[in-house]
């Protein structure tokens, strides 16, 4: 077959239109994924979905926060409690974040860790929508809310429209401020089984000077009929199959490439080619089409980009689909032609 004037070799375009199919179907996946993750968080409101409301009332002042905290600090790592503050004019909500939960995408800064989200000096992270309500100062960026002076470490949100660009999140101690410590609280975490026992322990470190309330018993979950229908888990199945079927396509394509290269590399013989220099050859040429695949599926997935407004690609998702098709060639490439030397040698 000749492009553009130049013979391709046999096998060549077969593995090109195959490594720009798994460039497609990644770029989709982890763009999909992607999008998918936002709008759930954008409608839980930062929240993963196994959070549980809870309340503390007739708080007597002997123990507050400050013991608690810390206490299960020691304890208990990726979870995170927050308190909605009510403001008719601002989502707001408090927030101390211990190890890894859910974080909103940023488009500036970072998101809470434990140290910025559990400490006396009021801090912020904003929604884009008030992004223009920050001012600099000293290389810094502040929000003022209430008459409280709140350094801004981040603004979260995406470039399309989002409810995260209507929030504020704040440091814990400084909306306890406000709110007081008698009021309601979310309690979230990455594994839904630590938010039981993290919620017993409050309980028992609550019981001696506040009433404290939240359902602790285990919630009804659904069959494992229902749970393998979910459309999550369908279209999780439907990507794997996907990917794993163009990974089988590709391992065939390679066999067959390599079948076709067997005059060349029977010339490289001829002509003195060591082994090492005959793997530098076959890598150049296969990494060749390998890459040549990445940057066509990348270019008809950005084609999609622009055409579908809802659609989005970002740096992140290209730079993590090109790893993934390197490593996949490699252990394709690998794997064929140790395939290769076993078939010869019977």
């Amino acid at each position: 077959m000749k492009v553009a004037g130049r013979k391709i070799p046999k096998g060549t375009l077969l593995l090109f239109l195959s490594f720009a199919s798994i460039s497609v179907c990644l770029l989709l996946v982890m763009s999909a994924s992607r999008i998918g993750r936002i709008n759930a968080l954008s409608k839980n409101g930062l929240y993963s979905n196994h959070q549980r409301s809870f309340g503390v009332s007739n708080a007597n002042g002997k123990v507050g926060w400050e013991d608690i905290i810390p206490e299960l600090d020691g304890k208990y790592r990726d979870f995170a409690i927050f308190v909605p503050v009510s403001d008719p004019k601002v989502l707001m909500k408090g927030v101390c974040v211990h190890g890894k939960v859910e974080s909103p995408p940023m488009l500036w800064g970072r998101y809470f860790d434990y140290q910025a989200s559990w400490t006396e000096r009021p801090t912020a992270v904003l929604g884009k929508d008030y992004q223009e309500d920050a001012v600099w100062r000293d290389g810094k960026r502040y929000y003022t809310h209430q008459d409280v002076e709140y350094e801004v470490i981040g603004i979260m949100g995406v470039e399309e429209e989002s409810r995260l660009d209507q929030m504020v999140a704040i440091d814990f101690q400084s909306a306890i401020r406000l709110t007081g410590i008698n009021t309601s609280y979310v309690l979230d975490a990455r594994k839904e089984a630590d938010i039981l026992g993290i919620g017993r322990d409050m309980q028992r470190m609550f019981a001696t000077f506040a009433d404290f309330g939240m359902f602790l018993g285990e919630r009804e979950t659904g069959s494992l009929l229902d749970g393998f229908f979910s459309s999550d888990m369908i279209m999780d199945t439907i990507y794997m199959m996907t990917l794993a079927s163009f990974f089988l396509s590709t391992i065939l394509v390679t066999l067959i490439w390599l079948r076709f290269r067997r005059p060349l590399f029977f010339a490289w013989k001829l002509c003195g080619y060591g082994k090492a220099l005959e793997w530098v050859e076959i890598i150049k040429r296969f990494s060749l089409s390998a890459i040549s695949g990445f940057a066509a599926g990348f270019l008809a997935v950005f084609l999609v980009s622009c055409a579908m407004p809802d659609f989005s690609i970002v740096f992140m998702d290209v730079i993590t689909a090109c790893g993934v098709v390197i490593g996949l060639g490699a252990v394709i490439l690998l794997v064929c032609a140790v395939l290769q030397e076993v078939r010869a040698k019977r």
